[in-house]
Formats: C-alpha cells, structure tokens, sequence
C-alpha cells in the first residue's frame, strides 16, 4: 500500500489522495472511512489481508474500532449479529468456505433487519480451490442479503462507504464481492476520498429505539406465531422493493460528492446496432472492455446489484437493442444445474417482456483466465449456432 505523487487519470479527484491499492486493502480503507465501530474477524484466503489490515489501523490507532478475533466464521457473523443489535455500524469480511459456514447466521442477520456491511472475497468450495469464482456468494442469494458486485479496487472502496446509505436506510444487510486474486491482490490507481469528504457523505449512525439497551431490557428473537410470522415478511418485502432505485440514487449522489458515478447496472455499447451483449460481473467485464474497439457489435451489461436483481434498470438498458440481439451472460460460477445465476435471472427478467435468444457461458470459474482471446472465441462460437450451454474452455 504506497502514497504515489502523480497517478495517470483522466480526471484529478478534488478531496481525494492517489494511492497504489490492493482490493483488499482498499476494503480495509473503506471501513475506515465509514468509521465502522464493530470487527469480528476471522483469517480466510484470500480475503485474510482485509481483517489483517484491519487489525493493524486498530492497533496503531489509525482507526477507533473494537477488533475481536473470532474462532470461527459462524462465530463471526453471529458476533456481527450482536453488535448490530446493539446500534453498532459493522464491518467484517470473508470469503468461500467461511461464507457457507455462517450461512445460517446469513439468515438470521437479513430476517432481524439488521444494517452491516460485509466483504466477501469471491472463491469456490469443492474441488478445493482459493482462486476466483462467485460460487459461494451466489449460493447465498436466498439469504436475503443485498448484493453488489465489484470490477476494480476504487469500485470496492466506493461501493462499500455507499453500502452503509443504503443498508442503514433499508435494515438490510449488504454484501460486497470482489473477485479472488485478480481484484483481491492485484494493485491498482486508487483514488482515496479525504475523511471529511466521507462524513458529509455518510453521517453517523443514527439509532432507532430497537436497539438493545441494557437499562431498559427487551426480548429479541422470540417465537413467532404463524398469525404475526406474514406480518414481518411483508414488511421485508415492501423494502426490498426499493433497493433498486435507493442504489441507483445513492450511485447518483455519490457521484455528484465524490465525482464517480454508479448505477445498478452499468452498460456499455448498447444501441440499436449492437448484435451481442455480453453480460457480466466484477473483472471478466474489464477484459470485454478491452476487445470492444475490434468488435462495435459488442456490447456489455455489467451487473453490479445482483440481489435484488435491478429488473427495472436492466430492461430499460436493454429496450434499444434490435430484436435479433443475442445476450450472453458469462457465469463465473457453478450452481449444480445446469445455467449459472445469471442466465436465471436474466431469464427471469426478460420473461413476458422481450424474447432474445439467449446463450449461457461457463468461464473463469476456480481463477482460470479469461483472456481477450477467450473473449474471441466466445464471440466466434456465438455466431456460430450455438448450444444454449456453452463450456467455453471445452469447446
């Protein structure tokens, strides 16, 4: 992690330093700046550097946080759950198996409606593997967790001061992925807000008059009857349905503070001339990026909410195409079936909407590359009637 003077940009960030950061440090920078108060850590491959250098602003008193080491990661978020109770702003990451071990927790988390931001460092289970794969964050759609997909190290700083807005507004947990290795341990330009900057932004957390207070005692977690049980759903649901737009607005703001703008989704290349779509999420997208000027038919609709999935926004983007457009999701991840996530939900989407005919695309999955030539291939065997399943790497 160094200081650089003069970093290359297109645009000089006013209230901002230039830094050389890893996407795992640039997590650790991030939680600091949205002055989380609560750490539960615990070390996993590859996202160990995080809480590491967590550890480490704590201890030096670069940031004023209670850091506790945890035994284990079912431990961790269940120490998360507490703090959350408690009216804490609460930051921790994880990553592949230590993702699954809390799954549990994961639940219990979403269904009290409790606000925290969590990084979870992308890889796969079985065969085991510690490279990059989305299996384990997908596998964890059900959960009722916000989440939202990250392409670079300023994406993952920004994306995690914005998940605080967004989490504490709604009570929803959010979750914030970046992929194993080519993000978690690649360094790149990062522009790093001043702390200023960031408390204007982000206020301090506000409590709500539910949390625990120990003089005056409540009962949290009880049993509830089949008649209240709907009651609480509901009332989950009515919010959940406004995540979309709140990430779109928070995005926008952002933007206008810090002077990077986010959305939902992002596109790329989109118009009425675009023959294939590509879609995408986290860093297989900055490698589409890099064939476009060879391929004008291309075109690409990143994913960065995956859960819930931005349906509004995605249609939008997608009603200039022609009718013959071909969209291909590339799916860093295995599910046991036989499409990957995002082939479901863009089915979902797209279904009693618009028809498109649609191919699915294994790659990358367990950190193999996903080359510019890769990206070639997928091209060439897209205008080359296809299966519906394509295994890329297979062919």
């Amino acid at each position: 992690m160094t200081d650089v003077k003069n970093i290359q940009s297109a645009v000089e960030f006013k209230r901002h330093k230039p830094k050389i950061l890893k996407g795992n440090f640039a997590a650790a920078e991030a939680a600091k700046l949205a002055k989380a108060g609560f750490i539960p850590a615990y070390p996993i491959t590859p996202q160990t550097t995080i809480v590491e250098e967590l550890s480490r602003k704590v201890a030096t008193g670069e940031m004023d946080a209670t850091y506790v080491n945890m035994d284990s990661e079912h431990s961790v978020f269940a120490a998360a759950m507490g703090a959350a109770m408690a009216g804490e702003r609460v930051f921790t990451a994880t990553s592949g198996q230590g993702l699954f071990y809390a799954h549990e927790v994961l639940h219990a988390i979403s269904h009290f409606r409790l606000p925290m931001v969590v990084c979870n460092v992308g890889r796969p289970s079985i065969p085991w593997n510690i490279w990059a794969d989305q299996s384990d964050s997908l596998a964890q759609r059900d959960t009722g967790w916000i989440q939202i997909y990250t392409e670079t190290s300023q994406e993952v700083l920004d994306t995690i001061i914005q998940g605080y807005i967004i989490t504490e507004e709604l009570d929803i947990p959010v979750m914030v992925v970046l992929d194993a290795f080519y993000l978690s341990h690649t360094s790149e330009n990062v522009w790093v807000p001043e702390q200023e900057l960031v408390d204007e932004f982000l206020p301090p957390k506000k409590k709500k008059g539910v949390e625990i207070d120990g003089y005056h005692p409540k009962a949290i977690g009880g049993l509830v009857p089949p008649e209240d049980y709907e009651t609480f759903e509901y009332a989950w649901w009515k919010d959940a349905l406004k995540v979309e737009d709140l990430v779109n607005e928070v995005g926008k703001k952002f933007g206008e503070k810090f002077g990077r703008s986010y959305g939902a989704i992002e596109t790329v290349n989109i118009s009425k001339d675009t023959k294939i779509v590509f879609v995408t999420t986290s860093t297989i997208t900055t490698t589409v990026r890099g064939i476009l000027d060879n391929h004008p038919e291309v075109g690409i609709l990143k994913i960065r909410l995956l859960k819930p999935f931005p349906k509004k926004t995605v249609l939008e983007a997608l009603k200039v195409l022609p009718d013959d457009a071909i969209i291909a999701p590339i799916e860093r991840n295995f599910l046991g079936g036989k499409e990957g996530a995002l082939m479901q939900e863009m089915k979902r989407a797209l279904y009693g909407e618009r028809y498109f005919k649609m191919y699915d695309i294994y790659a990358g999955m367990g950190g193999k590359d996903v080359s510019p030539t890769t990206i070639e291939k997928m091209i060439r065997k897209l205008n080359d009637n296809p299966d519906e399943i394509i295994w890329i790497d297979f062919e």
